[in-house]
């Protein structure tokens, strides 16, 4: 009798991964067994604005790095690999071929390909200092002002979300503005329920419930702002030790 454990004959397989080119095949294989487009299976992992990166995965045209190992995981849950050992068996795989010969040792990788840059990235980020610059003084002349909201728009894959973790909030954080050291800064991904989600972020800094907040917001959206100067008052409920950025 056949083990029922085994994978298909046709079916994806990481042990057979030994190259990024069998890393693309099985993983292709696996997101066609759960019947899935790679717009969807980003969409599944949460990987906004990221779905580019994560097409290339399948097509082979490259491999995710060390810093996308978690988004590497999102995509294997989306696709059905839901147990710690399975799951596991893939990541090995996938640190098998990163390993493979001729490779450099692991280290920094400052070339981020198509992912964004993070706040931790921010020595890696280069050629936007003058629009940081830019965006800073904005932020500045709002605080002044007593307050107030800075949009940054830009076509897909432009670089708003690096620009905003590793430009804006990395300067905040080094203390280009005045006291901008200890403001406390919140990174928000709007997701499928976005009033929540933010209600979620406020109330960790006020706190009150993020129940209480959502339905305020959505009650009146302007009373969003009463919430905001409450988290970013002087003296303020005390913030979480992992702070988080905007």
């Amino acid at each position: 009798m056949p083990d029922a454990s085994a994978p298909e004959a046709d079916g994806p397989d990481p042990s057979r991964i030994r190259d990024r080119r069998d890393f693309a095949r099985e993983l292709s294989l696996l997101r066609e067994r759960a019947g899935l487009t790679v717009r969807q299976v980003a969409a599944k992992a949460g990987g906004y604005g990221a779905h580019s990166t994560v097409g290339d995965w399948f097509a082979g045209r490259g491999l995710p790095s060390a810093a996308s190992r978690d988004l590497l995981a999102r995509v294997l849950l989306a696709c059905g690999v839901t147990d710690a050992p399975s799951l596991e068996e893939w990541l090995s795989a996938w640190r098998r071929t990163r390993r493979s010969p001729g490779r450099r040792p692991a280290g920094p990788e400052p070339y981020r390909g198509l992912a964004s840059f993070g706040v931790e990235d921010a020595r890696w980020f280069f050629g936007r200092r003058e629009l940081t610059r830019r965006l800073v003084a904005r932020v500045g002349r709002l605080r002044d002002l007593g307050g107030g909201v800075q949009v940054v728009v830009g076509s897909s894959g432009s670089g708003k979300s690096s620009l905003l973790r590793a430009g804006l909030i990395a300067a905040l954080r080094a203390g280009e503005l005045p006291g901008s050291g200890d403001w406390p800064v919140v990174l928000c991904v709007p997701g499928a329920r976005p009033v929540d989600e933010l209600a979620a972020r406020l109330a960790a800094l006020t706190g009150l419930s993020p129940d209480e907040i959502a339905a305020t917001i959505r009650e009146d959206p302007r009373r969003c702002s009463a919430h905001a100067r409450r988290a970013a008052a002087p003296g303020g409920p005390p913030r979480p030790a992992g702070r988080s950025s905007w």
